[in-house]
């Protein structure tokens, strides 16, 4: 069963759950608010109502979260008819040379009929050497106006085909690509076809481990919940690769619009007012480089950020003709998403404000502080339920740390014109961007410093409040009027609340330092699968033995048994590595600095094959990576009491097996039972 498969399913089992677990939430929250303009601190009101904007914010975006969750469309595939005329355009710039040659070969090499072509800002004869060397087409422009929309229109100029596929320079298509995605072009009304945006480095910066084998990016819920959703009702929108456009709707538009920085999503808006329908192929067909460093994903996030609030404003969205109220609410809904990073560096300036001054945001009251607290967890466990699994509370705690700043920056749209296009790098320096966390930095100093201010200035004038009398001595809480104010200005309970406060933020910018850094490790520049498979040693002075594989990369191989095996390597150990259905024959070698054991080979055409088996990357994600979700609070209780009956995909083991006569065995992937 396929992961969108999984989803559908999975979506459709619990939809009634979901749905009144939205409701509870709306009223819980809905009381909650209500409730919080009653406890302001009369002595702070700007700083209350402050506080107060950060909450509603908040309940907003959750609001928005189950809109976009509502439903889940599942579309099946169509066979793609025969004979359609098709191009397919690799645009490129800067990006290195064997990531557009892996994109090129891939491109060339899809199996439906077509034509590939490179769009090549860069204009570097080795990238029309490439075009000629794979039988593509080749065009570059005189001037770089517009960036990749005109690039894409310059393409548009030089092609008469009846459909366009756009490529990325670094998404590499699966050769099946175009047959999932024309049959959908049966319905005479349907200008484009998007597949979800997917990624093959999984260290990138975007990624987190779910555990068991899942993969989670931060735009997951998008592709894996949003999206589904949007087909419901046309609000499908364009990502700008792994997507087939009808050329009669592009023309109908007047071409890839050029007045923001994001064309994908505001040539979609152009065609849902003009009546156009969308589609959403719920499987990936490409698989491209994710954000290498933190300058990167600032780059991105904020190009995609200030161009969709951009085109928003330009497109008129809330009162323009053409739309349904539903498009209107998902366009809405992914600008003021963006309001995210005002809500967070509020949360994150409350408690310093509140340590150097000794004010508080609300009124104290043991029975505030309990609800205030308790508030923030029962909403999060009602929202990972309607998220689907793809939110959880520290992760998400974390990425927000880490959009905050761009976030901020993205909001300025409303009132600023079109962004300068700035490329992002496809290629890792192992160096990590310590001066790109400065706002991070700042959150943990200003946290910090506040604490040790609030303890040193002025501990001889603390005195402990009731909170801190309850937890000393639990018996006294029946003496304690939960609902009496506590003493206004510094008090021994408003420190500690506001120092755990902060000191969560804090905990928050170490984890994020960590995976920062983490992310930005790097060996010699070539990305190492996660691929269980085995090793046969082969050299005339080696014993034939099979060996696990752990990773594997273009230039170097991890075994399990590795530590045993070094000592005895020789500078021409030969080895074999098997694959389903392939063999690939390398020189193994001991490398100069970095882990693992170094590859190599004695003809291109060996190397060439394990690049096409380790970048095509649909076998080995489908069979190893089986989720992209989080397990919610009710999945977890459902699982455990046994309420549900499904349960996490079997894990695979590899094995060799002999078939026949065949001299060299067949690699097989088999279930591991328990």
């Amino acid at each position: 069963m396929s992961l969108s498969d999984r989803m559908h399913a999975r979506y459709a089992e619990r939809r009634t759950v979901r749905k009144i677990v939205a409701a509870i939430f709306c009223i819980i929250s809905a009381v909650y608010l209500a409730w919080r303009i009653t406890i302001f601190n009369s002595d702070a009101l700007i700083l209350s109502s402050i506080f107060y904007l950060a909450e509603l914010i908040g309940f907003i975006i959750a609001l928005g979260a189950i809109f976009l969750s509502w439903g889940h469309n599942k579309r099946e595939q169509k066979e793609a008819p025969r004979g359609l005329d098709v191009d397919v355009f690799v645009t490129v710039y800067t990006e290195p040379f064997d990531v557009v040659r892996r994109t090129v070969r891939a491109a060339s090499e899809m199996t439906y009929p077509h034509r590939t072509v490179i769009l090549d800002d860069g204009r570097r004869p080795e990238i029309k050497e490439l075009a000629e060397a794979y039988g593509c087409d080749y065009f570059s422009r005189p001037e770089n106006k517009n960036a990749k929309a005109g690039n894409l229109n310059f393409g548009l100029s030089k092609s008469t085909a009846e459909f366009v596929m756009v490529l990325d320079a670094d998404h590499i298509a699966i050769p099946g690509a175009l047959d999932a995605l024309l049959g959908y072009f049966d319905d005479a009304d349907v200008a484009l076809a998007q597949a979800p945006q997917d990624f093959y480095n999984l260290n990138s910066i975007q990624f987190e481990n779910a555990g068991n084998k899942s993969i989670w990016h931060d735009q997951s819920y998008f592709y894996h919940v949003s999206m589904p959703n949007a087909d419901r009702f046309n609000g499908v929108t364009c990502v700008g690769t792994g997507v087939v456009y009808r050329r009669s709707s592009l023309d109908a538009i007047g071409g890839i619009p050029t007045e923001t920085v994001t064309e994908d999503l505001h040539t979609s808006l152009k065609m849902h007012k003009r009546g156009m329908k969308t589609v959403f192929h719920h499987e990936s067909v490409a698989y491209g480089i994710g954000e290498i460093g933190l300058s990167d994903f600032y780059n991105v996030r904020l190009r995609w950020g200030h161009g969709n609030i951009h085109a928003m404003r330009l497109e008129n969205v809330l009162f323009c003709r053409g739309l349904t109220w539903r498009q209107r609410i998902n366009y809405l809904l992914m600008g003021i998403g963006y309001l995210e990073g005002w809500q967070y560096l509020i949360f994150y300036m409350v408690p310093i404000y509140s340590l150097l001054t000794g004010i508080a945001p609300f009124e104290i009251t043991l029975f505030n502080i309990a609800i205030i607290m308790a508030f923030p967890l029962v909403t999060y466990l009602l929202v990972q339920e309607f998220a689907c699994g793809f939110g959880r509370f520290w992760i998400n705690e974390v990425f927000s740390m880490k959009r905050f700043p761009i976030a901020i920056l993205a909001t300025f749209a409303a009132f600023r014109n079109k962004l300068t296009w700035r490329r992002s790098r496809k290629e890792s320096d192992g160096k990590v961007e310590w001066s790109m966390a400065t706002p991070q930095l700042l959150v943990m100093a200003m946290s910090l410093g506040a604490i040790a201010f609030g303890i040193t200035v002025n501990w001889d004038d603390l005195a402990p409040g009731p909170a801190l009398q309850i937890l000393a001595e639990p018996e006294s809480i029946t003496e304690i009027d939960i609902n009496e104010p506590f003493e206004r200005g510094y008090n021994l309970d408003l420190l500690v609340i506001a120092g755990l406060w902060s000191l969560l933020n804090v905990a928050r910018v170490i984890y994020f330092l960590v995976r920062l850094k983490t992310s930005s490790k790097d060996i010699d520049g070539n990305y190492a699968f996660e691929i269980p498979t085995l090793l046969r040693l082969t050299g005339p002075e080696q014993r034939p033995r099979d060996i696990e594989v752990s990773q594997i990369s273009l230039s170097r191989v991890f075994l399990k048994d590795q530590e045993n095996l070094a000592e005895t390597l020789s500078g021409d150990t030969s080895c074999k590595i098997f694959f389903p259905n392939e063999t690939v024959e390398a020189k193994l070698g001991i490398p100069d600095h970095g882990d693992g054991l170094t590859l190599s080979f004695q003809n291109q055409s060996e190397k060439d094959k394990l690049e096409r088996l380790l970048f095509s990357v649909k076998w080995h994600r489908d069979l190893f990576y089986r989720e992209a979700n989080f397990q919610t609070p009710l999945g977890f209780f459902a699982n455990l009491f046994k309420w549900r009956s499904d349960r996490e995909p079997p894990a695979v083991q590899p094995m060799l097996t002999h078939e026949g006569e065949r001299e060299m065995p067949r690699l097989v992937y088999t279930e591991m039972v328990d």
